[in-house]
């Protein structure tokens, strides 16, 4: 009975399939009407399969890409922050400390064919020397300016090499050396070679490009932060916004990191790029720090979906 058994469960799924021949149909059938056991494995044969219960997987997936964003940004804000922090010491250390004049300070030789030789005291350790057009068009006049810095101080650069200018078109030379000061909006020029004016003299005018872009990007942090509190609830365009937000307030950063409070600048140039620099490492800084409170914010509701799940 047991041997007839193995063999009828062996022959059960065909013949649950109709796929035997009659024959053995009437075979099983007889073993069946006398074997419970065998009748109960074909009745649990034709049970209908249940379907494993389906589970969404969509949330999960959304959870583990909205972490792994928030942990790469999370590294990127912190790196962006700290190289911005040591861009505003660099530009610290390097900002000019200009020298007013002083016998001292440097002397004025004079040399063969029209020559003339500047040497420069050892505590100055940079100058810019360049030539100017002399409204009266009588003379060849060049503007100097020395200068040193905390950078240079701490590390013992070299004193500035001595440099040499000549006439042009046969008129005669004239050097004048540029007083800066910070609390002014100008510069005396003092004439250390040549003939000096006679009245009105010479004003190197300080940059006041940087403090007209200070009061733009002010106007349009106001402008944009108006269009956002207008479109707040509109959530694409309130994105967008708080993107734009960030650039007037990361050039303000700079500026503040480079000159502080003060929009008079002496280094235009110079002064601008590392605005420029620190600027747009705030503004991604910034901006990594907006997308981490977002992907925060996503993984709260995903969690909350999941629970009520």
């Amino acid at each position: 009975m047991k041997n007839e058994c193995n063999i009828i469960r062996d022959i059960l799924p065909l013949y649950a399939e109709k796929m035997v021949s009659e024959d053995t149909v009437e075979y099983v059938q007889e073993h069946l009407e006398d074997c419970p056991a065998c009748r109960a494995e074909l009745e649990k044969m034709s049970e209908p399969v249940q379907p494993e219960p389906d589970i969404d997987t969509a949330p999960l997936k959304r959870m583990k890409k909205a972490m792994l964003a928030k942990k790469v940004q999370t590294v990127l804000c912190t790196a962006a922050v700290l190289l911005a922090l040591v861009l505003s010491g660099i530009s610290f250390l390097t900002a000019p400390e200009y020298f007013d004049y002083s016998p001292e300070l440097l002397t004025v030789t004079e040399g063969e064919n029209g020559a003339v030789t500047i040497a420069f005291s050892s505590e100055v350790t940079n100058y810019t020397i360049y030539k100017v057009k002399d409204p009266d068009d009588q003379q060849t006049v060049y503007h100097v300016e020395a200068w040193t810095s905390l950078w240079d101080r701490i590390f013992k650069k070299p004193g500035a090499q001595d440099v040499s200018v000549e006439e042009e078109n046969n008129k005669p030379l004239m050097i004048l050396f540029s007083q800066y000061d910070s609390k002014s909006i100008g510069a005396k020029s003092v004439c250390i070679y040549g003939r000096s004016p006679q009245s009105g003299g010479w004003v190197a005018l300080t940059g006041l490009s940087l403090g007209y872009w200070l009061l733009m990007n002010v106007a349009l942090f106001i402008a944009l932060g108006g269009l956002w509190l207008l479109l707040r609830r509109k959530g694409h365009s309130s994105k967008w916004l708080e993107r734009l937000l960030l650039i007037p307030v990361a050039y303000g950063l700079g500026h503040v990191c480079v000159l502080g409070f003060n929009t008079v600048s002496y280094s235009v140039g110079r002064d601008f790029q590392l605005i420029l620099a620190i600027g747009i490492l705030f503004y991604c800084a910034m901006f990594f720090a907006l997308n981490i409170y977002q992907a925060k914010k996503e993984t709260q509701q995903i969690r909350k979906e999941l629970s009520k799940g």
